[in-house]
């Protein structure tokens, strides 16, 4: 099934290529130039003494994921599914709900994947840094773990909600937490204790931390990565779980 999809979705590119090109080599250009440059000149250095471009690195990195993984669930959960698109069609295979979700988060993460090497390349041009190898392959790791697990409450929120004024206000909310709120471009010291020790809780703000660690001091936080792993298994069952109870109504 994912094959089905990835054909999917390249035939889809096809009917748009030019807009899409232009859109992937403008989005990292805008993002950094909108967020990393003018907070470089507010923050100018992290905690730890790092230069703030540098360190601000890999966060530029998580935001680009989060914001290719939206469209392209929010178009399979909610556009059509409200509107008795294609989704229903799908759901009528013989596949399993679990099965659906699960290929459809693996092909909405192929595809953000696409977007982040141009993004990572891009950056490059912009950011003086130099990343190992087992530090960049950390980072993807990482990365991954990060966008099943937000893929997975893209398509809860898809799926809870049907109204298209009460949804775009809730993804608000959510891309404000991912930019500001996850320790991507701001560190969690900078907040209120009471504040910094909810957010550090989070589970989809967890990723980042163990790759920060892992960059800073070597250390893999295997307890965490495990602890992820099974979160997401269980999100996948209870997003298969409000699939099939939304198909049936």
């Amino acid at each position: 099934m994912i094959k089905a999809l990835i054909k999917r979705r390249l035939w889809l590119y096809k009917n748009r290529l030019v807009p899409s090109i232009f859109i992937f080599f403008l989005l990292p250009i805008f993002s950094f130039s909108m967020i990393c440059l003018p907070l470089k000149n507010i923050l100018r250095f992290s905690l730890s003494g790092t230069s703030y471009d540098i360190w601000a690195f890999s966060g530029l990195i998580f935001i680009i994921g989060s914001i290719c993984l939206y469209p392209i669930l929010y178009r399979e959960y909610f556009e059509l599914r409200v509107h008795r698109k294609v989704l229903i069609n799908i759901a009528l295979t013989p596949h399993s709900k679990k099965k659906i979700i699960f290929d459809s988060l693996i092909t909405a993460i192929i595809e953000s994947l696409l977007m982040i090497v141009i993004s990572y390349s891009i950056f490059f041009i912009f950011i003086p840094i130099s990343l190992t190898f087992t530090n960049t392959l950390f980072l993807l790791t990482c990365l991954i773990i990060y966008l099943f697990l937000l893929g997975n409450l893209y398509i809860s929120l898809s799926l809870l909600i049907d109204a298209l004024s009460i949804m775009l206000l809730m993804i608000t909310m959510v891309f404000l937490y991912i930019i500001f709120g996850n320790g991507f471009l701001i560190e969690f010291p900078f907040f209120p204790s009471s504040i910094e020790n909810i957010l550090n809780l989070i589970p989809i703000a967890l990723p980042f931390q163990v790759y920060q660690k892992f960059n800073e001091a070597g250390i893999i936080d295997w307890k965490t990565i495990f602890t992820l792993v099974l979160i997401i298994t269980l999100w996948i069952f209870l997003n298969s779980y409000l699939l099939k109870h939304k198909l049936q109504q």
